[in-house]
């Protein structure tokens, strides 16, 4: 009986130090749980989004100012502290918004753009922002040099900003109004245009003009004279209806980025590696680089030191001299067609290779070195484009698809296809339909001509400066660039660059020239004697 009860009580025992071990190792493995996602959260964050969708954006109210993300009490702080950082190492920081009171934002949705800088040696380098949608964000950096560095945050567009633009293209179209001239001598008379279709019990009240914006939508209310008597284009004022806080929104396009730089900035240092002072690219020189690796979005893909800018892509072997711009573009045209920020690259080549413009703002040109037998064409995109005060004939627009199309097959020429500048004013939907037009002529001049080089040019980083121009809708437009054009990434060059005028701020949407001339060079380096 006592043996009985004694195995009975040894089997309790055992029961109960098993019961207490599995309890123990129970809290002691939520403890590690608890630890690791602690230690996760705070080395491996989980990104979030570059931008966020519409629809995201669309779901808040919009707030009057003083609710808005502030640059005097936003914060910026180091993932993990370290006392200097390795050539080469990723550096990641986290940012949260606070309002004009201090109160900590809880939702995404404002664009920031960081980059890190070392004027003393005129370097700096982008750094690339991820929204988590709570009010907190968190940028990435690469230690590109070694030395010293600032980290610094601009608050470039805010949430309620998006908002409204959004709401905007859904109610009026177009945040700027194109018009037209009917002329008929002597009668001449003016109306507003929209790429938006009226409804269908109103059609009889617009021209469509469709079919002479070459297939694009293109719509002008009727006046007394009939639509093919269309013959000029001109911007024209706008007839918004908006509340005080909406007209507020719409003058933050144009404020001074100064007041939107956070207070706060990080200094950092950044050690050497070896004998290394500079992060350098693969061995492959840029005209070697398979045009699929151009399309590859990874960040930092180069970054300025000494006022130069540095790829981390490929070397960079072209010269920059007059005789091997020359050399790559004789017997070719170098077709830049767009807007005036491609006309800055017109520009640009026009004072380095030292042949005479006969640009006039948005009249279409081709001009000719016949010295050296080369010439670089400009011509301003289809509609929508705003040409501002003057009013232009019909035919200083053209679709990029159209000049492809017309070019023969035993062509060797240089294209470079953009759209950008005025499409920020229109709806991102806008923007897909003319970018997915240019595919199928892509496609087909690179059948039928294999010796012609064709390349696209994605959208640029910049302050501010003209309303309601935002740089924002580029992070956008890459991204369709590169979803349209998925077909064709391994003919095609993307000439990305965000990263070169991120990490190099403009003022407004026109860089200075000191950066156009960097663009134009790595377009140079990547485009000429291509294997």
């Amino acid at each position: 009986m006592k043996k009985h009860i004694f195995r009975i009580f040894v089997c309790l025992v055992f029961v109960c130090g098993v019961l207490i071990v599995s309890v123990k190792l129970d809290i002691f493995n939520q403890s590690i749980i608890n630890l690791h996602n602690l230690t996760f959260l705070t080395t491996e964050p989980v990104f979030g989004r570059r931008y966020l969708p519409e629809h995201d954006l669309l779901l808040s109210p919009i707030n009057f100012h003083p609710k808005c993300a502030n640059a005097n009490t936003s914060r910026i702080y180091l993932k993990h502290y370290q006392p200097s950082y390795s050539l080469g190492e990723q550096i990641k920081v986290q940012i949260d918004l606070f309002d004009r009171d201090g109160n900590r934002k809880s939702t995404g949705g404002d664009h920031l753009r960081v980059w890190m800088e070392d004027p003393k040696t005129s370097a700096s380098v982008s750094g690339e922002v991820f929204d988590h949608n709570d009010g907190s964000y968190t940028g990435v950096f690469k230690a590109t040099w070694a030395g010293q560095a600032a980290i610094r945050v601009f608050i470039a567009t805010r949430r309620e900003e998006l908002a409204l633009y959004y709401r905007m293209f859904k109610q009026y179209s177009s945040i700027w109004t194109a018009y037209a001239d009917f002329n008929k001598t002597p009668l001449s008379e003016t109306s507003r245009c929209s790429a938006n279709q009226p409804s269908m019990s109103k059609t009889n009240e617009w021209c469509n003009l469709t079919t002479e914006n070459d297939g694009f939508p293109w719509f002008c209310k009727k006046t007394n004279l009939t639509c093919d008597t269309w013959t000029n284009s001109y911007t024209g004022p706008t007839n918004f209806t908006l509340d005080t806080t909406e007209k507020d929104i719409l003058t933050w396009s144009v404020k001074g980025a100064s007041s939107d730089i956070l207070r706060l900035f990080l200094n950092i240092s950044i050690r050497n590696v070896g004998n290394s002072s500079l992060l350098t690219p693969p061995d492959i020189s840029c005209n070697n680089l398979p045009a699929k690796v151009t399309w590859q979005q990874k960040s930092p893909n180069g970054f300025f030191y000494t006022n130069r800018w540095h790829s981390l892509m490929c070397h960079d072997t072209l010269p920059r001299t007059i005789d091997t711009y020359r050399q790559c573009l004789k017997g070719r045209t170098l077709w830049l067609h767009g807007d005036s920020t491609s006309a800055q690259f017109k520009t640009a080549l026009h004072s380095f290779l030292r042949f005479p413009s006969h640009a006039n703002h948005h009249v279409p040109v081709n001009d000719k070195d016949p010295l050296h037998n080369f010439s670089v064409s400009w011509h301003a995109h289809e509609l929508p484009f705003y040409h501002g005060a003057r009013h232009y004939p019909r035919y200083s627009n053209q679709a990029q698809h159209i000049m492809m199309d017309r070019l023969p097959n035993t062509t060797k020429d240089i294209v470079v296809l953009y759209l950008y500048v005025h499409f920020t004013l229109v709806h991102p939907d806008e923007f897909r339909r003319h970018v997915r037009r240019l595919v199928p002529s892509a496609k087909n001049l690179l059948a039928r001509a294999p010796n012609v080089t064709l390349a696209v040019r994605g959208p640029h980083a910049y302050f501010r400066g003209t309303q309601s121009l935002l740089s924002y809708w580029g992070l956008i437009y890459s991204d369709i660039w590169h979803e349209e054009f998925a077909s064709l990434h391994d003919k095609i060059v993307y000439l990305d660059f965000w990263d070169l005028t991120m990490a190099r701020p403009s003022a407004d949407v026109h860089a200075d020239m000191s950066i156009v001339h960097q663009m134009v060079h790595k377009m140079m380096s990547l485009l000429c004697f291509r294997k």
